[in-house]
C-alpha cells in the first residue's frame, strides 16, 4: 500500500504549518501539493493517494506572482471531494480550514454544519473535517488521530 498525501491548499503559511507536522510525526510518508482547485483535480486525476487534505475554499488557479488565481471558490474542496466520489476512487479525504463559517450565493454554514454535510456527500471517503488554528495545537491531534486509524497497521 502507498502512504502518501496529497494536500490542496492555496494559503502557505497554513500549508507549510501542516507539511511539516505530517513529515516530523509520519516520515514515511510521502506528501505531494496542489495550490487551487485546478491543479487539485489534475492531480487526483494522474496519481493515486491514500489521503487526500483539502482546504475548503481556494482559487481556481495556482497564483503565479500578484495574480490572483482567478475565481475564488469558497467550496473548492467539497467540489474537489465530489470529484473524488464520482470517480470512485477510495482515498480518505480530510476537509482542514480556518474558518468558523462559510456563505455562499446566499447560503451560510456553521463549521458543525458544513461537517455533517461533507459527511453525507463524501460517504466511506469522510475522514474528518478540521479547524487550523495557528495558535493551537489540536488540529495537530485531529490530524494525527485520523491518519493513525487509517493506518491502523502502519508503523509510524
Amino acid at each position: 500500500m502507498n502512504h502518501n498525501i496529497l494536500f490542496v491548499e492555496d494559503n502557505p503559511h497554513k500549508r507549510a504549518r501542516i507539511i511539516e507536522f505530517i513529515k516530523s510525526t509520519f516520515p514515511q510518508i510521502e506528501i505531494f501539493e496542489a495550490h487551487s482547485f485546478s491543479s487539485g483535480c489534475q492531480a487526483i486525476e494522474k496519481n493515486d493517494f491514500s489521503i487526500i487534505l483539502l482546504d475548503i475554499s481556494m482559487p481556481t488557479y495556482d497564483r503565479v506572482g500578484n495574480e490572483s488565481g482567478g475565481k475564488f471558490r469558497p467550496f473548492a474542496g467539497r467540489e474537489i471531494a465530489r470529484k473524488i466520489m464520482r470517480s470512485d476512487k477510495k482515498s480518505l479525504v480530510i476537509f482542514i480550514t480556518q474558518y468558523n463559517s462559510f456563505s455562499d450565493k446566499g447560503n451560510s454554514y456553521s463549521l458543525e454544519g458544513l461537517g455533517e454535510i461533507l459527511l453525507s456527500e463524501s460517504k466511506q471517503n469522510y475522514g474528518g473535517l478540521v479547524f487550523y488554528d495557528s495558535a493551537l495545537s489540536s488540529w495537530k491531534n485531529e490530524i494525527r488521530k485520523i491518519i493513525e486509524t487509517k493506518y491502523e497497521n502502519f508503523n509510524c
